[in-house]
């Protein structure tokens, strides 16, 4: 197993660094989301669905960023030359790429944060985000200001925070450590989503059998 995840690649990029990526991105956004919400909350806030520290929309997003956005990070400037200008002042270059990269995060985390709301509400009954309060929303599941900051996201991800975090971790540890970690993490992570979707589903139940419950009261009361 360990010659696989070193040897096998996807769009270049071994598998082994991508499972540590995903790991590494899940844990910043628990730590992001928790912190904030425990300040907020003045004491602290597990933000997650699951038990442990990792919150996955986070760790599909910013690997799912670095994954399909990063080649567009290599493009090179337009240049546009103006003849009407002064001398050594009629090239004009243009950067496009981070809009590119901005546009490009927007779509990808309007996909997955739409997906995931609905499939958690269908699954649980529940929400764990509500955006009907923001302007331009879409059933509470998107709004266009939390998809802007996720765009921003996408380029600080691919400019900043991959180049310093992630591709640091995954270049300095070394590969055996990184395997045994792996394989750990992800054992841990496997029964920590069994045993959370056994509680959301439980309280699922408890959700309808309260809601039926009053329904039944609400009949009586009529009668």
């Amino acid at each position: 197993m360990f010659e696989f995840l070193t040897t096998t690649k996807i769009f270049g990029i071994e598998i082994y660094e991508v499972l540590l990526w995903f790991l590494i991105y899940g844990v910043i956004g628990w730590i992001f989301e928790s912190g904030l919400r425990s300040i907020a909350d003045k004491k602290f806030t597990n933000r997650g669905f699951l038990y442990g520290p990792f919150i996955p929309i986070y760790a599909f997003g910013i690997t799912g960023f670095v994954f399909l956005l990063n080649p567009l990070y290599t493009l090179g400037p337009i240049e546009m030359r103006l003849s009407f200008l002064p001398a050594g002042h009629q090239i004009i270059s243009i950067e496009y790429k981070y809009y590119l990269i901005m546009l490009g995060g927007m779509l990808i985390s309007s996909v997955l944060e739409y997906v995931v709301s609905f499939s958690m509400e269908k699954l649980f009954n529940q929400r764990w985000w509500d955006y009907t309060p923001y302007k331009y929303n879409t059933k509470g599941r998107v709004c266009f200001s939390i998809t802007f900051c996720w765009g921003a996201l996408s380029v600080a991800a691919v400019h900043f925070i991959h180049p310093l975090i992630g591709k640091n971790i995954s270049d300095a540890l070394p590969q055996k450590v990184g395997f045994v970690i792996i394989i750990v993490a992800y054992s841990l992570l496997f029964i920590d989503i069994i045993l959370s979707n056994i509680s959301a589903t439980k309280k699922k139940k408890k959700m309808l059998q309260e809601a039926a419950q009053e329904d039944a009261a609400a009949e009586k009361e009529g009668v």
